[in-house]
């Protein structure tokens, strides 16, 4: 273990399979992150969590081990993108090898930082990086937004138990459920997130 995540003593931590299987249960918003330079980097996350509203902090982490890590290690900005119901693919793609992410399958185009910019999610936050530490075997990025906007009004893609669900759109002005997501589309990475 690392500086500051070490056991207190007599306390054994439970082991790596046991917490991963248990944190399989726990149902996660998909995201990709992004950043720039003459060749773009990204890579699927399940860490993403708000840390405050004022100043405006995000969270996530990346394996400490990955090509990711060094992508985003010397990043003066990177872009947070809420993956949408329908966007399963992209998730595989940013979660498989490197050399797939940017393929023939994935829409995107450059924001004018220069960011890789995914079509069709659900949000995107470009964020200042203004801590990166390592925990364990990951490290934790926080980032100060810089920009945040809205962009489909689909339902979100989640991550359950290993697999990928959509989830239904929020209701429109008529109080029906948006017809944007379908429920219970099927697949089975249980390594989301793991390959950065």
């Amino acid at each position: 273990m690392t500086a500051g995540t070490t056991s207190p003593p007599g306390v054994e931590a439970a082991g790596p399979d046991l917490v991963r299987s248990a944190l399989r249960r726990h149902a996660k918003g998909v995201a990709v992150v992004t950043v720039g330079g003459e060749r773009p980097a990204g890579f699927c996350v399940t860490s993403l969590a708000s840390l405050s509203l004022d100043p405006p902090l995000l969270s996530f982490t990346v394996g400490l081990r990955s090509g990711s890590w060094e992508a985003v290690r010397g990043a003066t900005h990177v872009m947070v993108q809420l993956l949408a119901a329908g966007q399963e693919e992209v998730a595989r793609a940013f979660a498989g090898p490197r050399h797939a992410r940017f393929g023939p399958g994935t829409s995107w185009h450059r924001d004018p930082l220069g960011l890789p910019a995914l079509d069709g999610v659900l949000a995107r936050f470009v964020l200042t990086p203004v801590s990166m530490r390592p925990v364990g075997d990951h490290a934790l990025l926080i980032g100060l937004v810089v920009r945040a906007d809205r962009v489909t009004e689909a339902g979100p893609l989640v991550h359950h138990d290993g697999t990928f669900v959509d989830l239904p759109g929020p209701p429109d002005t008529t109080g029906t459920t948006g017809s944007t997501g379908t429920t219970g589309t099927t697949g089975t990475t249980g390594t989301t997130g793991a390959r950065h």
